[in-house]
């Protein structure tokens, strides 16, 4: 098959979380002997990945991300009723014509649009000229704003924002998904949410598989203090939510008990609110873009995600599982895996029970490293790359089949 990919951000080696997903699906199809070819955004600071994506796929072109004048963001996210807010934000007349000559110049079987804000670009697309078309729902978008409406401790502003849009935003995300050959989600939720709304899509459950040849590595000697270790996109408002409340809500907690312990914060675009966090305890370090996520994950004692927003199934957990960390998550943020609360992960969704996790790891050597294997050997049995791989392989020959 000839497969084209497209992605919000360029996929890469050193990617995390969705990205990197999306990285190993490209590679896991391209040694089976297919033609991919991939369409991506690229944001200052990632040009050093073209060389490597560029050998690794058969065509690959790239579109700068452009920053928004806020005048014109406020006019479009509130005031134009042609695509809703989290759309144009993504939204690209380069992309548009770049997809629609790529399918057209290479005669492409399928084209997945990776997360659902791509999707746009194969509906409505004018250059575009006839493809099976796919959408891989990494998370409901409807969903997610009105999560962001009903959880308690979420900003007025963001509450009033996302209120706002969920009306027009569910109009367009399920006409989008209605338009598509077949939609692809990460958990059976996701996939009895997009059913709920509506009844008749094509929808197939395709979760994440993990590459184990970079989480086996042997791993650094720990520092003697231990490290609580968050990664994530924080951007997205999911992650930058959660990293507050914990540092807020749980991490005095733990601080007061243990004042050798670190909480690092790892990830993409760190904002003002968190990186103020250094200066609120200078045991928190935010570290804001790193190229490789490995190393945090070696030096860490404890992962935690506390998640409260969103919905799909979040690879950063899964590879902190392959890695051997023991995890402290929300229910939510366990979304779709296999988890056991005491055996390969704790769940708690309040600060107490989130801190007394933590706490039963940092005191119990036996109980983290007995958590850690259980959650290692769980993900090498459920979220190996070569079953999923090949449970999209076969999605893909039916769609193309049809």
């Amino acid at each position: 098959m000839r497969i084209l990919f497209l992605a919000n951000q360029l996929p890469h080696e050193n990617s995390a979380g969705g990205h990197r997903l999306i990285y190993q699906r490209m590679r896991f199809l391209i040694d089976r002997g297919h033609e991919v070819g991939l369409a991506a955004f690229v944001a200052p600071g990632e040009e050093e990945f073209i060389p490597a994506a560029r050998e690794m796929v058969h065509e690959l072109e790239t579109v700068p991300v452009q920053g928004r004048k806020i005048m014109v963001r406020a006019f479009r996210d509130y005031i134009s009723a042609t695509l809703p807010a989290i759309f144009w934000k993504n939204y690209s007349p380069a992309m548009m014509r770049t997809i629609g000559d790529m399918v057209e110049r290479s005669q492409y079987d399928v084209v997945i649009a990776e997360f659902s804000e791509m999707g746009m670009y194969l509906y409505r697309n004018p250059y575009l000229s006839a493809v099976r078309k796919v959408v891989s729902c990494h998370r409901c978008l409807t969903t997610a704003f009105i999560k962001y409406v009903e959880t308690s401790g979420v900003s007025a502003l963001l509450r009033l924002k996302s209120a706002a849009q969920i009306k027009p935003l569910k109009k367009y995300e399920f006409e989008m998904y209605s338009a598509m050959d077949h939609v692809l989600t990460l958990t059976t939720e996701d996939r009895f949410t997009l059913l709920t709304h509506a009844p008749e899509l094509p929808v197939s459950v395709i979760p994440p598989g993990i590459d184990f040849t970079r989480s086996d590595r042997k791993p650094e000697v720990k520092p003697d203090g231990p490290i609580i270790l968050m990664t994530g996109y924080f951007p997205d408002k999911s992650n930058h939510d959660g990293a507050l409340w914990f540092a807020h809500e749980v991490w005095p907690r733990i601080a007061a008990k243990h004042p050798d312990v670190h909480f690092y914060i790892v990830g993409v675009d760190s904002n003002h609110q968190i990186k103020h966090l250094e200066e609120w305890d200078r045991r928190i370090v935010v570290t804001g873009a790193v190229n490789d996520l490995q190393p945090f994950r070696e030096k860490a004692h404890i992962f935690v995600n506390p998640m409260r927003l969103g919905s799909g199934l979040l690879v950063k957990v899964l590879e902190a599982m392959a890695a051997g960390l023991p995890v402290v998550s929300t229910s939510l943020g366990l979304a779709g895996i296999p988890a056991q609360n005491g055996v390969n992960c704790f769940i708690a969704d309040s600060p107490e029970l989130i801190a007394e996790s933590i706490e039963w790891l940092l005191s119990d050597e036996h109980l983290s490293q007995a958590m850690g294997r259980a959650a290692q050997e769980m993900v090498h049995r459920e979220y190996s790359i070569q079953t999923t791989g090949c449970e999209l392989e076969h999605v893909l020959e039916e769609v193309v089949s049809i």
